[in-house]
C-alpha cells in the first residue's frame, strides 16, 4: 500500500501559479517546479462546499455536502472519514495544522495522532494582556467581526503572535519544519496517511514586512494585513497594491514552506510508494470585482458576492 501525504492550503488562489496572476505575480518556484516535474496538474479544479470546514468535510468524507448541510463538525456530517478509513486498512494516521477551525470541528478525533500550532485568525490560546493591544490598521478597513475588547483580527494576530518578524516565526515555517519532523521520526513506519493543513495564506497576511517589500517597495503607509471582506474603493490604489503584497509575501511562504516538505520527500527517497496530493479550499479577491475577500460580511456593502474565479478556481497537484 502506498503513502499518502495530503497538504491542504487555505485561500491559495489558482493564478498564483506559474506567474498566472497580472496584477502581481507570486514568487511560487517550489509549486511551479513541482507541477512541472513530478505532479499531474488537473487544471479545471474548483471548490465544491464553501468555505473552510465544508470544503475540507468534502476531502475527508469523498462526498460532497453542500448544500445539505453546512459548517459544523465532521461526526455531524457523514461517518466516513479518510483518516478512519485509512487506519481500518493498517494505515498509521497524522494531522499536522494551524487551521483554527479543524479541532473545533473534531476532525482529530479520527487520526491516530494531531497537532496543532495555535493562534491563527483571532485563536487565542495564552491571553497576556500586561502587554496593549494596538490598533494596527483604521477600522473601516479591515474586517471588524470576531473581534475581542474592541479589537478585529488585524490587532489580534499581530498582539496575539507578538508579531513575528523572523520567518521562522511564521505559522508555513512552523508547520512545515513539524511536517518535515514527522517525515524524519516515522518515514519507516509504512504505510502512513500524514494531512498538513497550511491556513495561510488565509489573513490576517502578517509575514515580515521585508517579504512584503519586495512585492511593494515604494509604499510607505500603514501595512494593509486584512481585508474589509466589503467593497475595495474604500482603499487608495497604493493601499490596494500593499494588501495584495501582504497576500503575495505570505503566499510565497507556502510555497517555500511545502518545498521543505517536497524536499524531505526527496531527501527520504518516498516517492515510489508515496502519493502525495497539494490542493486549497479557495481563493479571495483582491480587488478584482470590487471586492476584497471571499464574503460579504462588512455593513457597507449591501451587494450579492457570487464566488468568482479567483475565489473558485483551485489548484490540484498530484503525484
Amino acid at each position: 500500500m502506498r503513502n499518502i501525504i495530503l497538504i491542504v492550503t487555505d485561500t491559495f488562489r489558482y493564478d498564483n501559479l506559474g506567474d498566472l496572476c497580472s496584477e502581481m505575480p507570486v514568487r511560487t518556484p517550489c509549486l511551479d517546479s513541482f507541477a512541472a516535474e513530478r505532479a499531474t496538474s488537473v487544471e479545471g479544479f474548483y471548490a465544491g462546499s464553501f468555505p473552510t470546514i465544508p470544503h475540507r468535510t468534502d476531502i475527508a468524507t469523498g462526498r460532497l455536502g453542500w448544500p445539505f448541510y453546512g459548517w459544523q463538525p465532521i461526526d455531524l456530517s457523514s461517518r466516513n472519514h479518510i483518516a478512519a478509513l485509512l487506519g481500518a486498512e493498517g494505515y498509521a494516521t497524522q494531522l499536522i495544522c494551524d487551521c483554527p477551525h479543524l479541532f473545533r470541528a473534531r476532525f482529530q478525533f479520527a487520526f491516530d495522532a494531531a497537532f496543532q500550532h495555535r493562534g491563527q485568525e483571532g485563536d487565542k490560546a495564552l491571553l497576556h494582556l500586561n502587554d496593549p493591544i494596538l490598533t494596527v490598521m483604521p477600522p473601516e478597513k479591515t474586517r471588524l467581526r470576531p473581534s475581542f475588547r474592541g479589537h478585529p483580527l488585524a490587532d489580534l494576530h499581530r498582539w496575539h503572535n507578538r508579531y513575528q518578524r523572523l520567518e521562522s516565526e511564521t505559522f508555513p515555517a512552523r508547520t512545515g519544519e513539524t511536517a518535515v519532523r514527522w517525515l524524519e521520526e516515522n518515514y519507516k513506519a509504512r504505510p502512513f496517511f500524514l494531512w498538513v493543513d497550511f491556513f495561510d495564506p488565509h489573513e490576517p497576511w502578517d509575514p515580515p514586512e521585508y517579504l512584503v517589500h519586495r512585492y511593494d517597495p515604494d509604499y510607505d503607509g500603514t501595512p494593509m494585513i486584512h481585508p474589509n471582506y466589503g467593497r475595495a474603493d474604500v482603499y487608495t490604489e497604493a493601499e490596494l497594491r500593499n494588501l495584495r503584497a501582504h497576500y503575495a509575501a505570505e503566499a510565497e511562504l507556502v510555497d517555500r514552506w511545502i518545498g521543505r516538505i517536497l524536499q524531505k520527500i526527496d531527501d527520504l527517497e518516498l516517492w515510489e510508494d508515496t502519493v502525495v496530493v497539494i490542493t486549497s479550499d479557495h481563493g479571495i479577491s483582491i480587488g478584482e470585482h470590487n471586492r476584497t475577500g471571499k464574503s460579504n460580511i462588512s455593513d457597507e456593502d449591501d451587494r450579492y458576492w457570487p464566488i468568482y474565479p479567483e475565489i473558485g478556481h483551485v489548484p490540484f497537484l498530484v503525484a
